[in-house]
């Protein structure tokens, strides 16, 4: 009977690994499809692009300008209209732009938008320049997109000395990388793969719950295990801190899903604008704090590592050999590391504490993207956070509760 039963327990944990090699994997893939996605939703290529203001200004200044009529009037009236037309509508992106001077927390992101109003001081000093050309496009017959086109070329050409560019290397890189178009193409061809890797991740953690679930059952209520099996558990418990330290535990996601202002009698919208977003394991968020040129940082850093990883496995270790070998049983420090670390490793606290903190962090997103309602009163805004808990969590709560149980079974045994 106990043969069969260790039969069992080994052919499980062979699945367990099989198939948290596959999360694994996915896990990691995923990681770097939103990482991709994020990147390409970034708000540095929208609402803080001044490339897409400068599309936004052209949109408005073309589809107003086709409302004009040359009927008989003559070209000097209609140059006048236009010049009015120009001065009004940079008088109104100035002023919607001033508006959202930076006043603390996120909104001094807009610091980048704020700079861009001072080049339409230049423009208006040219709007002479500038009326002669809309005029001649208008004549042309081209005032629809054409015109939108021409506008936003000459703003192109006006503002190209200056310091506003925007950066899109990455972006295009990772357009390449993905063999996509432009970026919403290459945006719908990520979110595909991730729908598809999400999929069948969704079998694979149903049968790792399950034999997480039989494991623990077996810990608590079998009678007189044997070495074999005390031993097996231990390494499962490893295996479940492998995949709690080395796997994505929490996604920080901070984005405005949905933006409008009215701006000339034309609404503005803007969609899906990422300000902030982190997707880290224990080892990563290790590697950057002790990577940092600050002894406070390496300090916490080292306090994680310690706490996190270094004296759960150390208990673990310690716990095989206390099982496996007599004379190690009466060793004092293998006894001080299965008995005593378990009372103070803070494996617990620190898995209590993340959730605290994601909790926590979810109501200070809110609190802090709130303050772009003072931005302008006909502003709608609408946030949505998209933080979650991942499965590197819930791979290291279940190491947590595992191990307690095994040093209490060891311990009675």
């Amino acid at each position: 009977m106990k043969a069969l039963r260790l039969i069992f327990l080994t052919l499980l944990f062979s699945a367990s690994v099989f198939f948290g090699y596959q999360i694994y994997h996915q896990e990691k893939l995923n990681q770097q499809y939103n990482d991709h996605l994020v990147e390409l939703s970034d708000i540095k290529y929208g609402m803080f692009n001044p490339d897409e203001w400068k599309a936004v200004f052209a949109r408005v200044i073309a589809q107003n300008i086709q409302d004009f009529s040359i009927g008989d009037t003559d070209e000097e009236t209609i140059k006048k209209q236009i010049s009015i037309f120009l001065e009004k509508a940079i008088d109104n992106y100035q002023k919607t732009l001033k508006e959202s001077e930076p006043k603390g927390g996120v909104s001094s992101f807009l610091k980048s938008i704020s700079s861009f109003s001072g080049v339409f001081e230049q423009v208006k000093k040219q709007i002479p320049f500038f009326t002669d050309q809309i005029y001649e496009q208008f004549l042309s017959g081209d005032n629809g997109p054409m015109m939108e086109d021409y506008i936003k070329k000459l703003l192109d050409d006006y503002t190209s000395d200056t310091t506003l560019a925007t950066d899109y290397t990455s972006m295009n890189n990772i357009i390449v990388k993905y063999e996509g178009t432009n970026k919403s193409d290459t945006l719908t061809i990520i979110e595909s793969k991730i729908e598809e890797n999400s999929t069948s991740k969704k079998m694979y953690l149903i049968i790792l719950s399950s034999i997480f679930g039989t494991f623990l059952l077996a810990l608590l209520f079998l009678k007189k295990k044997t070495k074999a099996e005390f031993v097996l558990f231990i390494v499962y418990s490893l295996f479940l801190l492998f995949l709690g330290v080395f796997l994505p535990m929490i996604a920080i996601d901070a984005r405005i899903s949905e933006l409008n202002f009215a701006f000339m009698g034309e609404t503005i919208q803007f969609t899906d604008q990422v300000l902030f977003y982190r997707s880290k394991s224990i080892t990563e968020v290790v590697d950057l704090l002790i990577s940092q040129d600050r002894w406070d940082l390496f300090f916490v850093g080292g306090l994680v590592f310690l706490f996190s990883v270094l004296l759960p496995l150390s208990k673990m270790i310690s716990s095989l050999f206390y099982v496996y070998s007599k004379k190690l049983k009466e060793n004092s420090i293998i006894k001080w590391f299965v008995f005593k670390t378990g009372k103070w490793s803070m494996a617990d606290v620190f898995v209590i504490a993340l959730f605290m903190a994601y909790l926590g962090f979810d109501g200070l997103i809110n609190e802090q993207l709130n303050q772009f309602q003072t931005i302008t009163k006909s502003m709608g805004i609408l946030t949505m956070n998209k933080s979650g808990l991942l499965f590197g969590f819930y791979a290291f709560t279940g190491f947590v509760l595992f191990s307690l149980f095994i040093s209490q079974k060891v311990k009675k045994s």
